[in-house]
């Protein structure tokens, strides 16, 4: 079963269900960490899958901090509604250049997103986010537990829950979720965002984010 704590730098990796019992845990003291709410009804969510353009998994090339073999999701497409019939975004790594993956608007043909694989590797998101480092802006919380998230003006985090990393706009009361990843058993990543995250502008940073927490590189 896929664990999203291993491919993502977070503690407790070989208990991926620890956290996720029937009782409802405590919200931290800064309401940083989300918590689940008997009183929320489930969100409703918007599906993208992003599928691997690849026969196989690519070799991380000589410029990535990481010999991992398995980023194929760096080539790949990300397709949407209408039921999945649309391809939304392309993603392409080593070409033109080696060393960056470039995330393309499929209408446009516009780049809209840049990863640059450094020793720490740096990303940039058109009108978004000013190219920054992706350990600062998905930092890994001093207990390993969970990654903050700034875009468009808004602090959230990423946090895992059972097989799927979640999205909250964190608070002291029951936090909102946006969006969620999970691997599907086709090795594909469902991508899925509440209309709200999509109203907020968030698809782009969302498939970026994803990306970087699936690809199996290191990106602290």
């Amino acid at each position: 079963m896929f664990n999203p704590y291993a491919q993502s730098g977070w503690a407790n990796a070989a208990n991926p269900n620890a956290g996720s019992s029937g009782t409802v845990p405590q919200p931290s003291i800064f309401g940083a960490l989300p918590y689940a709410s008997p009183r929320n009804p489930p969100p409703t969510f918007v599906p993208f899958r992003i599928t691997s353009s690849s026969p196989s998994p690519t070799t991380t090339s000589s410029s990535s901090s990481s010999s991992n073999t398995t980023p194929e999701i760096l080539d790949s497409t990300v397709t949407g509604p209408p039921h999945h019939s649309r391809t939304y975004f392309r993603v392409r790594t080593d070409a033109p250049t080696v060393g960056f993956t470039v995330i393309h608007n499929s209408a446009t043909k516009e780049p809209v997103g840049v990863i640059e694989w450094r020793k720490h590797p740096v990303i940039e998101i058109r009108n978004i986010l000013p190219k920054q480092p992706t350990g600062k802006w998905l930092e890994l919380s001093a207990d390993r537990t969970y990654r903050t998230m700034t875009a468009r003006g808004k602090t959230f985090v990423w946090a895992p829950d059972g097989n799927y990393i979640c999205l909250y706009a964190p608070g002291l009361n029951a936090p909102e979720t946006y969006a969620r990843v999970s691997r599907e058993e086709s090795g594909s990543i469902l991508l899925e965002l509440t209309p709200e995250a999509i109203q907020l502008g968030l698809l782009e940073v969302a498939v970026a984010a994803a990306l970087l927490l699936q690809c199996g590189r290191k990106v602290d």
